[in-house]
């Protein structure tokens, strides 16, 4: 069963956790706060958010007690993540899911948060939203444009179903076709990890959304491969790529001779469902804000995002 957070409102409090990676920009992490209480919003911080051990965000314990007491929180409407990293999976396994199913809230983020947004939905049946993050995109001293239109045109009050999103700045059919499907999937390292494991999102029958940054286009091939041998792009109806930002360099002159789009093409070319690459939902600058594990119309030719299922109540 589906569980659909409440609206947003004026006024409303926003909650900030770090269940993953420890935040290194406090001053960033100041400009954020600045941000949402400039908008109208309260903002409230979970009392480890600022935690650090070596890559975490603190101890596993108090990344997990933040989140479990933010959930149970009756004040806050919605809860944004600091920032990415790592961190979640060490989580996992320990949340209240039944928790988070009876305190239903809008839960945003994105990379290493890709596992908590699957699995709220999976074991809980929550709706989650894969967006930017408190730190790394709203603490810039001049917030994107693109992400911020897209943030608040999904939570703003005037929301409306269904919901274009907007064509992407450099997108490129490689499998044309229509489907739909709820949308599901996120960091592609992160999908790849909770393969196998009993935290895999069941992807049959949707559209499997991917985004990576940092990897050199041998990993990226490798993950993908991962993907394809395990039988996951059997099972579902479509494949939309965001870009896969940062690629790492190599020595390789034959390596530097492909891009991305080459092993993505060459990888999914082949499928017979629509397959698309360019939505500007990862780790760059632009990024739009979606919900997860509702239902959405695709057109991969002339790439058409839609929703048709009401996210939010």
């Amino acid at each position: 069963m589906k569980i659909k957070p409440k609206k947003l409102n004026k006024g409303d409090t926003i909650g900030v956790i770090s269940p993953s990676g420890a935040v290194k920009e406090k001053k960033m992490f100041e400009n954020a706060v600045k941000y949402f209480e400039t908008r109208g919003y309260k903002v409230k911080t979970a009392p480890h958010v600022l935690d650090k051990k070596g890559f975490l965000a603190g101890e596993d314990s108090h990344r997990l007690s933040d989140l479990e007491n933010f959930f149970r929180d009756d004040e806050i409407k919605a809860i944004l993540c600091s920032r990415g990293g790592y961190g979640a999976f060490r989580i996992l396994s320990d949340i209240n899911y039944d928790l988070i199913r009876n305190n239903p809230k809008i839960f945003v983020g994105y990379s290493d948060i890709t596992a908590l947004l699957c699995n709220f939905f999976r074991k809980s049946g929550l709706i989650t939203f894969h967006g930017p993050l408190f730190v790394s995109d709203f603490g810039k001293d001049r917030v994107d444009e693109y992400t911020e239109d897209s943030f608040w045109r999904i939570f703003g009050e005037s929301s409306e179903v269904p919901l274009d999103f907007p064509n992407p700045f450099e997108y490129h059919c490689i499998k044309p076709g229509k489907t739909r499907g709820e949308l599901m999937g996120g960091n592609l390292s992160i999908i790849c990890g909770l393969l196998g494991t009993p935290y895999m999102p069941d992807l049959t029958g949707r559209i499997l959304f991917l985004e990576d940054v940092g990897e050199p286009l041998y990993k990226i091939d490798r993950m993908l491969m991962q993907l394809k041998l395990g039988g996951v792009f059997e099972k579902i109806s479509g494949l939309l790529f965001a870009e896969f930002s940062s690629v790492s360099n190599s020595d390789s002159r034959e390596e530097n001779d492909l891009a991305v789009l080459d092993i993505v093409s060459g990888l999914a070319g082949d499928l017979k469902i629509p397959v698309g690459y360019g939505f500007p939902a990862g780790h760059s600058d632009k990024k739009a804000t979606f919900a997860v594990g509702v239902e959405y119309f695709f057109n991969s030719e002339e790439f058409q995002l839609q929703l048709t299922e009401d996210y939010l109540t």
